[in-house]
């Protein structure tokens, strides 16, 4: 069937839009290589991840191991999310898991968001959480997280607050993804409520409190987002950034 110049015209300009929409990274749904879509909603699904295990002591200072507190917070949250959320543990005893295969882990299920759990080791003078993101779909919910554990700190001075960086659990995994620092070890403040299970169960509660919130309302009250960043996924010794 012949078409006029015009209809043949539209057509071309169709397909290429087609072909535009295709070339753009990302894609529906929570899961997507990188993130740049909305922030996740209605979710049922969380992968907890302890950090280090295993030979993998992490920071210690001040008489903590953060290997050890961080499966402890882990067990925490868990407990506190059950039975409204199904909770992946990446590890539930003291075992070393790669973080590529913690991002494996995180990738079979498309309809989570991950949590990775750590504390931070600095100077002595600073304290307080830090929660570290990377994506646009974890931007929202890296928000609330750092009001919610805020608000449990009785204290903080000198932390960076929230942070956007490309690391392999913030970048590398197609799900949003958040790594939280609950802490400084090197911190006598810090490492003394740390060594206190009131004040681990405060932590997973606030942690869980700002799941809950992001579940109900998605992107709703945390402002604009950010814009995408294209960038590779993160390997081990990749300057920090």
């Amino acid at each position: 069937m012949l078409r006029s110049p015009l209809a043949l015209s539209a057509l071309l300009l169709l397909g290429l839009c087609s072909c535009q929409t295709n070339l753009v990274p990302g894609g529906r749904g929570h899961a997507s290589e990188y993130g740049n879509q909305p922030g996740p909603r209605g979710f049922r699904t969380v992968v907890v991840d302890a950090g280090h295990g295993g030979r993998d002591s992490g920071a210690r200072a001040n008489r903590q191991t953060e290997k050890t507190l961080a499966l402890d917070i882990a067990k925490h949250l868990k407990a506190e999310l059950e039975p409204d959320f199904r909770v992946i543990l990446t590890r539930s005893d003291d075992r070393f898991v790669e973080l590529d295969q913690r991002v494996v882990i995180a990738n079979r299920y498309p309809d989570a968001v991950l949590v990775s759990i750590h504390l931070n080791h600095g100077r002595r003078w600073r304290s307080g959480p830090e929660t570290y993101w990377w994506r646009v779909d974890s931007y929202s919910l890296a928000q609330r997280l750092q009001r919610h554990l805020t608000a449990a700190c009785p204290h903080e001075h000198g932390h960076a607050g929230l942070v956007r960086r490309r690391l392999r659990l913030t970048r590398n995994p197609h799900i949003p993804c958040v790594l939280l620092e609950c802490g400084y070890l090197t911190s006598r403040k810090d490492a003394a409520l740390l060594a206190t299970n009131t004040y681990r169960d405060r932590l997973a509660t606030a942690i869980a409190r700002a799941l809950r919130e992001q579940r109900l309302a998605g992107d709703a009250g945390m402002g604009p987002l950010p814009a995408p960043i294209f960038a590779p996924p993160s390997r081990a010794g990749d300057a920090r950034g």
